[in-house]
């Protein structure tokens, strides 16, 4: 089961041991001491934070990996919060999830879950949302493939400490996804050691008919609906704060492809990050009309990644690509948060987590991620004026501008 859920983290595992020369050999782990407890950051902004998990049902949809159910999805809603004291906070990931993602890091030795901890989210649960300054834009994501929605938590929630809502969604049967009473979907996806074009197009329009459909429950949200399959109430006064007229998207790996190509199929999105993926779809031949941007890690530049070339001289909107220095692919999640601890820990060699996560400090690479992301967003959903202008405080030397 394990090796069939958290795949794509397993697989970068191997693919780190095989690039690594005699890694396993040249640097073992050293003895290892007692429990590692990992905590995420403190959000950056000023509002509290509540969050709440919706079980969602597209009747009108056959799941294309199980064809003889409706296709049904978890989201997770990050959004200001009020009258936060002695309301509980929602789990990092849940003791399940936190025990099949150990176990995709055994092919280097790494803990089991008695001897990782992952400390709760800022999120609490289900507490009424701050409307005092009226309706949010919303913003929604989506994770790489094989990737759960809770490995992004650092970004969504401190979007949302910002005054953002923030949509994650999980795309079942790409990873474990947990339902309503422990229930675990696992991974349908055969395993790759690379790009699979035809499970990435299959994925790719699961996803975007994934991000429409939750969009469209938004709305209804806005409207008085709850659209929860199980009728879990929702927290006070989020269909208050709702802004469905102003919805951004960002994603990482495929979840930004995903970004794309929602944007380029549904108007109602007016702008998308991707944090470094390739691209896929349509969108790649079409181009967009509206701001789209791309963070990619060091050494794999715009020219190298499929997809994106095409689709940076095809485009008509407004494009933006930075150069994060220092970082490989899990550094857009928080896998990066969780590495370094268990390096230090004796619990993975460095070497490898230097293949996941690149060298750059987790705290500076978030810090400078959390920033753009944000701003990105500010300017395009109405907050600033001018997007071609980069606040000050972001401008760092690990984050290059690509003309």
């Amino acid at each position: 089961m394990r090796t069939r859920l958290f795949r794509y983290v397993s697989v970068l595992v191997l693919l780190a041991l095989t690039t690594v020369d005699g890694i396993a050999r040249a640097e073992p782990v050293p003895p290892q001491q007692g429990s590692v407890v990992v905590a995420l950051p403190e959000p950056t902004g000023a509002d509290a934070i509540g969050v709440v998990d919706l079980h969602l049902v597209d009747t009108a949809r056959r799941d294309p990996y199980s064809p003889a159910v409706a296709r049904e999805l978890m989201v997770s809603i990050w959004y200001p919060a009020t009258d936060v004291a002695g309301v509980p906070v929602r789990q990092w990931l849940s003791p399940s999830l936190t025990q099949i993602y150990a176990d995709s890091l055994a092919p280097v030795g790494a803990p089991s879950t008695e001897r990782l901890t992952l400390a709760p989210s800022h999120g609490h649960i289900d507490a009424a949302a701050e409307m005092s300054r009226g309706r949010r834009p919303v913003v929604m994501f989506s994770p790489g493939k094989g990737m759960p929605r809770e490995l992004s938590t650092a970004q969504a929630e401190d979007l949302a400490s910002h005054g953002f809502v923030v949509v994650a969604l999980s795309h079942t049967h790409e990873t474990a996804t947990e339902f309503p009473g422990g229930r675990i979907e696992q991974s349908a996806l055969a395993p790759t050691h690379g790009d699979d074009e035809a499970q990435g197009a299959t994925a790719l329009a699961t996803r975007v008919a994934d991000t429409r459909f939750v969009l469209d429950k938004l709305v209804d949200i806005t409207a008085g609906d709850n659209p929860d399959a199980d009728q879990h109430p929702l927290p006070a006064n989020l269909a208050r704060v709702l802004d469905v007229s102003k919805v951004g998207m960002f994603g990482h790996s495929l979840g930004g492809a995903t970004a794309a190509q929602a944007m380029h199929d549904d108007p109602r999105i007016a702008a998308a990050a991707d944090l470094d993926g390739r691209l896929w779809g349509s969108v790649v031949t079409d181009g967009l009309d509206r701001p789209f941007m791309l963070i990619n890690r060091e050494g794999h530049d715009r020219a190298d990644i499929p997809g994106v070339k095409q689709f940076w001289a095809t485009g008509h909107g407004p494009k933006l690509n930075f150069r994060l220095n220092g970082t490989q692919h899990l550094s857009f999640c928080d896998n990066q948060l969780i590495a370094a601890p268990l390096v230090a820990a004796g619990l993975i060699p460095s070497a490898v987590a230097a293949q996941l996560v690149g060298t750059i400090d987790p705290r500076v690479s978030l810090d400078l991620q959390r920033g753009y992301l944000r701003s990105f967003f500010d300017t395009t959903l109405g907050r600033y004026n001018d997007l071609t202008q980069t606040p000050a405080t972001l401008l760092h030397p690990e984050m290059v501008p690509v003309p």
